[in-house]
């Protein structure tokens, strides 16, 4: 850092003046202000934090070893609210906060306020435990659990349900939350709960056998968040809620806010398209079987990386100038090309206008003579290949292009790479998945009825719906197969 950048000193030299108290305290900020793992303090650090060890070399004193650790000043420093839920209570109710939290290792905190949340902890031990074939697969589709233990939030200390992150070490996270069956209500629901659930999300329920309480995008055309919470899930139905998926995908209509008209007509990545689909074939696959299992009000939750999405398929470019963004539409190309620009000779481009099979062609310049060299290397040696980082970015950075046009591009490009490499360096995660998945949550409601063995209608035709959808959006990406 200080000889390729200039910088006064490196990273690590830095954490030691500043202490690293301080460095987890601006992290966790970062994190709760942003919601983005790439923020969120590693164990490593935590660890050291707690043992007093915030600068390099020098031994906690005495006094320090029995001192309490790090603390925020506003709140406990092991949990804070999850910044990426996007549908279920995320309201404060005699100060407690109904929402989920997020523990300073990336676990997931689901309260437990009620007594059918008591019952989704026995089911996730039974699950936890369970030897049975049927219930050993179904594990594969829902979060890690780890346990439930007691935190204190706002001053108050309620249990949670401790779960894994789905979208950990993803930059860009797409979130969607369905909710599956007609039927949201168990057989232990009373009258008043019954008549409130008939009325949630009437006629998207009855005809498509879920509902989408809430989901959240990041337009990869604008690089943008949209989020869209309940008061958007109850006015779906129809084709509002395959327009609903579609903009979740980040298809439809690129360049116009919600995925409405007036943009250009894209399909979604068949990658990302077939990525999901296949984990709901193989839930609606298990769904097909015979069990006394009943996952009444389970939800799915969709989750895809947009960081990814961008570098994979379709991708957008402006045609219009950012003067007029309003008024710009986009078009899809396969893959971004970045060209010199095609401005007149007098504006000073030594672009002739012309495109070759191998990228613009441009007007021959007289070349410059140059002295025999033959002299100086009886008494040189030649230097020895630079294979740095730097000159290798910069050799990226300059293939094919005039060094002035498409920096900005090509450095938002390598800012990305390296965020990426910094995320997956941060994380303890050997094997990642920025890609995405499918899983259920939300198992309030489920529960086990030994005196049936027949297959949850209720739920498979849900799944069976959604399959539909997706196959349909799959089907429209056959043109991208080449």
């Amino acid at each position: 850092m200080k000889l390729g950048a200039g910088f006064p000193m490196g990273p690590l030299e830095l954490a030691d003046f500043t202490g690293l108290d301080n460095k987890k305290y601006i992290l966790e900020i970062m994190h709760q202000k942003t919601g983005l793992t790439v923020f969120q303090p590693i164990g490593l650090l935590n660890r050291l934090v707690e043992e007093g060890k915030v600068h390099y070399g020098l031994r906690p004193r005495e006094d320090e070893m029995t001192a309490r650790p790090f603390v925020l000043p506003t709140e406990s420093p092991e949990v804070h609210r999850y910044a990426l839920q996007v549908a279920g209570h995320q309201t404060t109710k005699d100060t407690k906060y109904l929402g989920l939290l997020q523990c300073s290792n990336g676990r997931i905190l689901k309260p437990i306020l009620k007594e059918s949340q008591k019952r989704e902890v026995d089911f996730y031990e039974r699950l936890a435990s369970t030897k049975d074939p049927d219930l050993l697969e179904l594990r594969k589709f829902t979060p890690q659990y780890y346990g439930v233990r007691q935190f204190a939030y706002n001053g108050h200390e309620l249990e949670y349900i401790m779960l894994e992150d789905l979208t950990e070490r993803m930059l860009e996270p797409c979130i969607m939350d369905v909710k599956i069956g007609k039927r949201t209500w168990d057989k232990f629901a009373s009258a008043e709960k019954i008549a409130s659930e008939e009325s949630k999300y009437r006629r998207c329920k009855q005809e498509y056998c879920f509902c989408i309480p809430g989901y959240q995008v990041y337009r990869v055309d604008r690089g943008d968040l949209h989020k869209y919470g309940k008061d958007h899930g109850k006015r779906l139905h129809g084709h509002m809620v395959i327009a609903a998926i579609r903009n979740y995908l980040n298809a439809g209509c690129v360049g116009v806010e919600g995925g409405g008209g007036g943009g250009a007509e894209v399909s979604a990545c068949r990658a990302l398209v077939l990525q999901q689909v296949a984990c709901l074939w193989a839930l609606q696959r298990w769904a097909s079987r015979a069990r006394s299992l009943r996952l009444t009000s389970t939800s799915l939750l969709l989750v895809y990386d947009a960081a990814r999405l961008r570098t994979c398929c379709t991708q957008y470019v402006p045609t219009a100038t950012p003067t007029h963004f309003r008024n710009r539409s986009y078009k899809p190309i396969a893959r971004r090309k970045s060209i010199h620009s095609t401005d007149s000779p007098t504006a000073g481009s030594n672009f002739s206008g012309q495109l070759g099979s191998k990228g613009p062609v441009y007007r021959k310049v007289n070349s410059v003579p140059l002295s025999p060299m033959s002299v100086a290397r009886n008494y040189f040696s030649p230097p020895p290949p630079i294979t740095s980082p730097w000159s290798e970015a910069l050799e990226r950075l300059n293939h094919n292009h005039s060094f002035e046009h498409n920096y900005e591009n090509k450095l938002s490009k390598i800012k990305m790479n390296y965020r990426a490499t910094l995320d997956q360096l941060c994380s303890e995660m050997p094997h990642p998945n920025p890609w995405g998945t499918v899983k259920l949550i939300d198992f309030a409601h489920a529960y086990f009825d030994d005196d049936e063995d027949n297959v949850d209608y209720n739920f498979k035709e849900g799944i069976d719906s959604l399959v539909q959808i997706f196959e349909m959006l799959l089907q429209e990406t056959d043109d991208q197969v080449f």
